[in-house]
């Protein structure tokens, strides 16, 4: 804060000392080939050093609003050329020197070629000043605008996962219908998936996104209800996500990403999380028995569909892909950046 000079400013005090220098020639001698260090010198300390402290103590004044920018910057022209001129000079005399011809006229002709100088460089430093400051503010906005969409994208993909499947629905109550009468047993144990299923899909009221957890939680409680006996979660493997954190997470992306595989009805698939500093990574890996079948269902995943869900809530850092070359079975990764501080899963 104030009149405090800053080492990067070394550069700036000896641009414009010596500019003042170039364009007024010295305020000693006319003559530039004399004395050159000894002028650059006087330039420096009593034009470059005034106007680079002035010019920050404007800066913080006009951004903190105490002063309005058309007084600021004016003013500091004027106290750099007054200060310069009759006080700074006169106090160097001693160290310095000063030639006898110098008097009164020199110091107004000194002070008025320097502020016009001064006047013209500080318009530039003013309007490209403020242009940057409008720059940073439009995409201060253009962020906010984004963030606000990437909320609304969230909002909208949580409303449409309260829905539920009627045809899906549909097929599993009459399955519990059956199992009402064939094995009580088992249909009670598919009523509770059924019933953890529903629940998992319901947005929580405060949520603007949904998270890991929960997400995790609806593909286990959909892979269960899927299953035979309704109590396994069978052809899908859920390695090391007993316990998954809940970071947030786009939701409508991982049960359909998942849904297209399990209802192909043969293939073994097992799903994994990784973590590296600010990102996370799922990954989806088939395990036979039958690669054709496998690759069959994972060309039924909307992967594209997908992908657009998963970057409108995290943006364009956030991807999902599918790895399938011929001679291995295929790999879907799910990677997005999670916040700095989010613990990594053992």
């Amino acid at each position: 804060m104030g009149l405090k000079l800053k080492l990067g400013d070394l550069g700036w005090v000896l641009l414009v000392g010596g500019g003042t220098l170039v364009a007024n020639g010295t305020p000693l001698d006319n003559n530039l080939a004399d004395g050159l260090l000894n002028a650059l010198t006087y330039n420096v300390l009593q034009f470059g050093l005034p106007a680079v402290l002035l010019t920050r103590l404007a800066n913080e004044r006009v951004d903190a609003g105490q002063l309005p920018a058309w007084l600021a910057y004016p003013g500091v022209v004027l106290l750099t050329i007054g200060l310069g001129v009759w006080v700074i000079a006169p106090s160097l005399y001693p160290v310095l020197g000063k030639v006898e011809w110098w008097g009164s006229k020199e110091d107004f002709n000194l002070a008025g070629s320097s502020f016009i100088w001064h006047s013209l460089g500080m318009t530039v430093y003013v309007q490209q000043r403020f242009s940057k400051r409008v720059q940073a503010r439009l995409k201060a906005l253009q962020d906010d605008a984004a963030e606000r969409e990437r909320k609304l994208a969230a909002a909208q993909l949580l409303a449409l996962q309260a829905r539920v499947d009627p045809a899906l629905l549909s097929e599993r109550l009459a399955t519990l219908d059956r199992e009402l009468l064939e094995q009580p047993e088992r249909a009670q144990a598919r009523l509770a998936a059924l019933i953890a299923w529903l629940r998992a899909l319901q947005p929580h009221v405060e949520a603007e996104l949904s998270t890991l957890a929960r997400e995790v939680h609806a593909l286990r409680a959909y892979a269960s209800l899927m299953s035979a006996d309704a109590l396994h979660t069978e052809r899908l493997h859920l390695a090391g996500l007993n316990d998954p954190p809940d970071w947030p997470l786009a939701p409508l992306v991982l049960l359909p990403l998942v849904r297209p595989l399990l209802d192909e009805g043969q293939s073994l698939w097992s799903l994994s999380l990784l973590a590296s500093g600010a990102r996370a990574e799922l990954q989806l890996q088939a395990l036979g028995p039958d690669a054709e079948r496998a690759r069959a269902a994972a060309a039924r995943v909307p992967l594209q569909e997908l992908a657009r869900r998963l970057q409108a809530v995290h943006g364009e850092q956030a991807s999902l892909r599918l790895e399938d070359k011929q001679d291995v079975l295929p790999l879907f990764k799910l990677s997005w950046p999670i916040a700095a501080s989010a613990p990594t899963p053992p």
